[in-house]
């Protein structure tokens, strides 16, 4: 790696130019570059609190005090700009210190021999003996400390591995080592993952403080190569034996802030107010409420200290990022991936859907007023040049989030119907009588045709067994779509999922398990109904149940399902990336469109599609 200096000045404002070379291109640069909290940290900054918002301001901008000893630094910070993976930034306005203004930029530009990484940075002071102390500090100590935080990103970029892997161990509690020793050899009796226990030890007593303040499981998972359910399995039985801690975290609809955190499920009461965006909201089960995980403080404790509340990391749901003041035109150019995604401003109310498809428009404007959005869609390339245009009386920040944005989230639909987690943490639930809105669940309801036939033609003792089975691998296979299984009724199953596409998906490997095991035979005929809604979660029986009209669509959605055959609800083949699942496999799929009558809801007719696997798989021996 390779940099460069330019050095720039006028009176008191003074401009720098940084220039690395990189081994690695933008897309896996970004994770670790954008990571604004640490930057500012590992350039020396001083850690900050976030004072008050400024109510005069359009929101997104933050005041902030940096916590400094000897003398204060407060600032009032525009909200970052960004377009993930190529640039951000973000301008301070300084209220005490040595500086009048600040304002930087990181540029990711690709190259051939991997990225050339740009960083401007900008500053003004008050006075002009500060010009010559603030020039020496930044060319002797931050352009020092900023250039090996660059590399030492890169590195684990190009390598594809996590800082904390070449970190030497931090300090831990006293007795700390005797403890996790003990609980190692307990963990690998419960879970037999020698391997992915070696990597949790390592990251909890090697990874910075920043890391370890809310873990997701899922994202290590994908780092360490392995299946995102073995991985919750092993943290929830580190949770049980005392090497973790776990909370309950409650993320604004809004503006995807982490405004409340609770460490029971019975302290969680559903109507909270977030302060970031001045908005109220409900907590729902399957949308803004998810598990989270930390060392349990008698192994090693934690700094609670921020360096950045508002840079890409904090907001990670958002692709790109702008403030546009009014009359003002924006002109993107951007490359997504294919999906859904939203549009919205800070201003407006509700969003606008985007449908990003290879083949589509590759140029789209989008006007925005003073009126509110209500649910239009459009479907553009995915790398559109796109026009946002200001034609409202207010500045405002507007930005494009992805739809389906955090997939390494454990949400509560997901990991409260698990059986690790009934099992370990069964005093887990909602307090009595608290009912809390899950929103958008995918119901999937699953029966038997013949296991009547089977009882009587092979006796209780081999059906029971072949039952047990049955219902053994719908559980696996429904972890490992990261859903959960609700309940049983007979030999019916009930999970619920927070991706519909990942129930399409079980119910494919499930049937195409039964249908090629020799060893079962023709001894399963599974039909399956699906259907996505709004639903309420209670604590019933000392268990997470789901009830409403979505539930009860799902049911009997099922009945009208023959022998193999799936029967998805209208709302459910249109919801999110569905209809591209199925359009993108449809040379393994049939699927038919019909209109249905269902029990209990005479007065309707349902539009329905069956969804049936085309091909037939080669015998499987299980």
């Amino acid at each position: 790696m390779s940099s460069t200096f330019i050095f720039m000045q006028n009176e008191y404002e003074h401009s720098f130019t940084w220039t690395f070379a990189l081994k690695a291109n933008p897309t896996q640069l970004w994770p670790f570059i954008s990571d604004t909290n640490k930057l500012f940290k590992k350039a020396g900054q001083f850690s900050v609190r976030k004072e008050s918002f400024s109510r005069n301001n359009t929101k997104g901008f933050l005041e902030i005090t940096s916590n400094r000893i000897t003398a204060n630094q407060a600032w009032v910070e525009e909200p970052y700009i960004w377009e993930k993976p190529y640039r951000f930034g973000t301008v301070r306005h300084y209220k005490a210190g040595v500086l009048n203004s600040m304002h930087f930029d990181i540029n990711l530009v690709p190259h051939k021999s991997g990225t050339k990484l740009i960083l401007n940075l900008s500053i003004s002071t008050n006075r002009k003996l500060y010009r010559y102390l603030v020039i020496l500090f930044i060319e002797r100590v931050i352009k020092r400390k900023v250039a090996k935080y660059i590399n030492e990103c890169d590195q684990a970029a190009f390598t594809k591995t996590l800082s904390y892997e070449h970190a030497p161990k931090a300090k831990l509690i006293h007795g700390a080592n005797q403890k996790i020793s003990t609980i190692k050899t307990e963990l690998l009796e419960k879970t037999r993952r020698q391997r992915i226990i070696t990597h949790l030890i390592k990251y909890l007593t090697q990874a910075e403080d920043e890391d370890l303040k809310t873990i997701h499981p899922y994202h290590l998972a994908e780092y360490w190569g392995e299946k995102k359910y073995s991985v919750l399995n092993v943290f929830l039985n580190a949770a049980k034996l005392g090497l973790l801690d776990f909370r309950w975290d409650v993320f604004c609809p809004n503006c995807k802030s982490t405004v409340k955190s609770f460490h029971q499920m019975r302290d969680i009461h559903s109507n909270l107010h977030c302060e970031e965006c001045d908005s109220s909201y409900e907590i729902d089960f399957n949308e803004n409420l998810h598990l989270v995980f930390n060392p349990n403080p008698l192994i090693r404790k934690i700094s609670n200290n921020s360096y950045c509340f508002g840079g890409p990391q904090n907001t990670p749901q958002r692709v790109t990022q702008h403030y546009i003041k009014p009359g003002q035109e924006k002109y993107l150019n951007i490359s997504l991936e294919e999906g859904t995604y939203l549009f919205k401003t800070s201003e407006n109310e509700g969003f606008l859907k985007l449908h990003l498809r290879k083949e589509a428009n590759d140029t789209a404007s989008i006007f925005i007023t003073n009126e509110d959005f209500d649910g239009q869609e459009a479907t553009v390339s995915t790398t559109p040049n796109l026009t946002i245009v200001n034609d409202s009386d207010e500045p405002m920040v507007c930005y494009i989030e992805k739809e389906n944005w955090r997939q390494e989230a454990i949400y509560a639909t997901e990991v409260t119907s698990s059986h690790d987690f009934r099992t370990l943490f069964a005093q887990e639930t909602l307090k009595d009588g608290e009912k809390v809105l899950a929103s958008n669940v995918t119901i999937l309801f699953t029966d038997l045709m013949n296991s009547t036939d089977l009882y009587l033609q092979e006796g209780d003792e081999f059906a029971i067994g072949q039952l047990m089975s049955h219902f053994k691998i719908i559980q696996q296979i429904v972890a490992e779509e990261r859903g959960g299984i609700v309940k049983t009724i007979g030999d019916s199953v009930m999970a619920v999922f927070k991706e519909p596409v990942s129930a399409l998906k079980s119910v494919e490997r499930i049937q195409q398990i039964f249908s090629s095991s020799t060893a079962m035979g023709d001894s399963f005929k599974l039909k399956a109904g699906i259907h996505i809604g709004d639903c309420t979660a209670v604590n019933l029986n000392d268990r997470i149940d789901y009830f409403g009209t979505t539930v009860n669509i799902a049911s009997r959605l099922v009945d009208v399902a023959e022998e193999k055959e799936i029967v998805v609800s209208e709302p459910f083949y249109n919801f999110g990336d569905t209809d591209l699942y199925l359009t993108n496999n449809r040379k393994s799929l049939f699927i038919k469109s019909s209109e249905k009558q269902l029990k209990g809801f005479e007065k309707e007719t349902f539009k329905v599609k069956h969804i049936r696997m085309e091909r037939t798989s080669m015998r499987l021996v299980i």
